[in-house]
């Protein structure tokens, strides 16, 4: 062999020992301390881990700017609404609320009787297009009011002009049937379930439910971005938040179908699909139905409402207060507001449209049990700093619920489906968490505690266990039968449910009770690709990051010692083992497609992502006295922080810690002879 090819050789094993030596040591980088992470995981139980994310933090707080600052992401509608619905001697009424006059004058027109008006009822056809008929005339005339037909529940109007038959407003309105002043003509009727002073009473009465949705808003960016409402939740009202709530699907439709129904998005495909209409779901709210309840059902988005976007929808209305056609009537009407994919029709938003059906529907819920499911998702899915527009609008809610009194009786769901899934903010390691992670609170009467006080302090237990909506459905069923609420039905079933482990731990639970430390993803049927719990990846006790992390932990616990100077400074022996703790799916994942919008900051994306943010634990044997501790940090770009507390473990008998009367710090301390 040459000279030079001999060169060549040594070489070519050089570069291949350097790629062998990377690949084995992963990586380069110099790594410095943190500081310390107190609160650690959001679920730390046997059967789950779920790491604890930052609210805010340097890294997030660009993408809580970047938007807001953007002069377009101000929600404000660019038309103006001629007219208003109002109740007047128990009949509806049309009212026109812009100055005639002002009307007149934007329009070149000299008098009212220059514009023509027409009233049709609305029909929406599958193809998204609407069918009108019954077309009826009537005039802008002194008083300005249009008596509404008995037992009309929407309407579509349009204005003309008489002299260019060119149209000047398009609008569509909804009426309550009956109208609530008829509801109330008499004396408004004192439900014993209502005052908390019956709680003691033998008889079990029906307890409301409320369900307000948020569409693609994580646990965290609520917090970020819904303050008031946060603050308002927390500090008037009885409920319990949950940390562990996971997603089980990519969109909305897996998601709450387990909510309703109690199935899978693929279980759910039998009463459907042959069918061509979805009329035939087990759907809970039949049952609330069943049960003598008012039903109500709205989403402000007909166009991608989970039962109509690429699937069948119902033939026939499937609650008592269905605004399907209503919404999807003025989804064909909107009009651009100036934040982008947020629509309007007048000044009234999509998102005020639903308020102003709860609002609306007041009285009936004030009188009579209910189960209403209320769904937002104009404009939330769109943007990460999305719902700062509608955290005072949600504040208003909640507390207009108190003040009508219907918190007293309503057990009340405020969720979301999932976080965002697409955006800057979700190519990020935290924007990956968040996805998985929408929020819950469950809203509940105070009186409930001293009622039923197992099965609150079950619903307070399980804040932070994994959660999905399986188990919510489970808790709607609970609902349904009070009585089974009490202490004796409670503890029965949690022994019941207690000696179901392994395989046949069910993968629904009611919050009413208690979730076994053992679940895992599996046994709730959570996909792997969405699962939060932690998966332990052993790591080489030589790479350059556990040798860090092994000197953090050791710095950690000489630090605890320092008022003691009698116990010796403790030195690394020996690594025994490490991994790596993350989240139970591929490093690589995928961005899904966003929509096409004007911020160039979001999709089309289908972007493969690798993310290397991960919990390090490590176990290791201290000199002298030869013991063995195990501690975890958490690897954050270029930083490392501990987290949590270090442990002792591996009680060998030979501790030589008598010399210091502290029982925390016993373990630690080697006592100098």
């Amino acid at each position: 062999m040459g000279e030079r090819s001999f060169r060549k050789l040594g070489l070519g094993v050089i570069l291949t020992a350097l790629v062998l030596y990377a690949l084995l040591f992963m990586d380069t980088l110099i790594y410095e301390a943190g500081g310390k992470i107190h609160n650690a995981f959001f679920v730390n139980t046997a059967g789950c881990r779920i790491i604890a994310m930052d609210v805010m933090n340097p890294t997030i707080a660009k993408y809580t700017n970047w938007e807001w600052e953007d002069k377009r992401f101000h929600l404000e509608c660019p038309h103006q609404t001629w007219f208003r619905t109002e109740v007047a001697n128990g009949e509806w009424y049309l009212k026109l609320t812009r100055d005639i006059d002002k009307i007149l004058e934007e329009n070149d027109l000299t008098h009212d009787w220059q514009i023509e008006c027409f009233w049709f009822r609305s029909k929406i056809t599958r193809r998204w297009r609407a069918q009108l008929s019954h077309k009826t005339r009537f005039y802008l005339e002194f008083p300005y009011a249009l008596k509404i037909p008995k037992g009309l529940r929407q309407m579509r109007v349009r204005c003309l002009s008489t002299l260019t038959n060119s149209s000047l407003n398009e609008d569509a309105f909804f009426f309550i049937q009956p109208p609530p002043e008829k509801l109330l003509k008499k004396a408004p009727m004192t439900l014993k379930y209502w005052d908390e002073k019956n709680y003691s009473s033998n008889e079990t009465s029906p307890i409301s439910v409320m369900i307000l949705g948020l569409d693609s808003v994580s646990h965290l960016n609520l917090l970020r971005q819904m303050p008031k409402t946060v603050r308002y939740m927390r500090h008037n009202m009885s409920h319990v938040e949950y940390w562990g709530f996971n997603k089980i699907g990519h969109n909305t439709y897996p998601n709450l179908i387990a909510l309703l129904t109690g199935l899978s998005a693929t279980e759910s495909m039998k009463y459907w699909v042959k069918q061509n209409c979805m009329d035939g779901l087990p759907l809970i709210w039949k049952d609330f139905k069943k049960a003598g309840y008012n039903t109500s059902f709205a989403e402000d988005m007909a166009l991608y409402s989970m039962f109509y976007y690429g699937k069948p929808g119902f033939k026939r209305p499937t609650t008592d207060h269905n605004f399907h056609n209503f919404m999807a009537t003025m989804y064909i009407l909107r009009q651009s507001s100036s934040v982008a994919d947020t629509h309007c029709v007048g000044e009234r938003t999509f998102i005020d449209l639903l308020l102003e059906m709860n609002d609306r529907l007041l009285p009936h819920k004030q009188r009579y049990p209910f189960f209403s499911f209320y769904w937002w998702a104009n404009g939330f899915h769109e943007f990460f700093n999305s719902p700062r527009l509608a955290d005072g609008r949600f504040e208003r809610l909640l507390r207009s619920l108190d003040d009508a009194g219907i918190t007293n009786n309503t057990i009340i769901f405020f969720m979301s489906d999932h976080g965002l899934r697409w955006g800057r903010f979700r190519r990020s390691f935290q924007g990956m968490i968040e996805d998985s992670q929408p929020f819950l609170s469950v809203l509940y009467p105070a009186w409930l505690r001293k009622k039923y006080p197992m099965a609150i302090r079950n619903l307070a237990g399980n804040a932070h266990s994994l959660v999905t909506t399986y188990d919510l459905h489970k808790t709607l069923k609970h609902i349904l039968d009070l009585d089974s609420l009490k202490d004796e039905g409670i503890t029965q079933k949690s022994e019941e449910l207690w000696k179901l482990k392994g395989a046949q731990t069910p993968r629904a639970v009611s919050l009413f009770l208690p979730i076994p430390p053992w679940r895992t993803c599996n046994s709730s049927n959570i996909p792997s690709e969405f699962c939060l719990c932690h998966k332990q990846v052993s790591v080489p006790e030589n790479n350059r990051v556990v040798k860090k992390s092994a000197s953090i932990i050791i710095e950690y616990v000489n630090k605890l010692l320092e008022e003691y100077p009698v116990c010796i400074p403790l030195e690394l022996d020996s690594i025994e083992s490490a991994y790596f703790a993350a989240p139970e799916r591929d490093n690589d994942f995928y961005i899904e497609k966003g929509h096409k919008n004007a911020y160039p900051e979001q999709g089309p994306y289908w972007d493969k992502q690798r993310y290397d943010d991960k919990d390090i634990v490590v176990r290791l044997k201290t000199k002298p006295g030869k013991a063995y501790f195990e501690g975890m940090t958490r690897r954050h770009g270029s930083k490392l922080s501990l987290v949590g507390e270090v442990v002792r473990v591996v009680d060998d008998g030979n501790k030589n810690n008598d010399c210091i009367e502290n029982p925390l710090l016993e373990p630690f301390c080697h006592c100098a002879l």
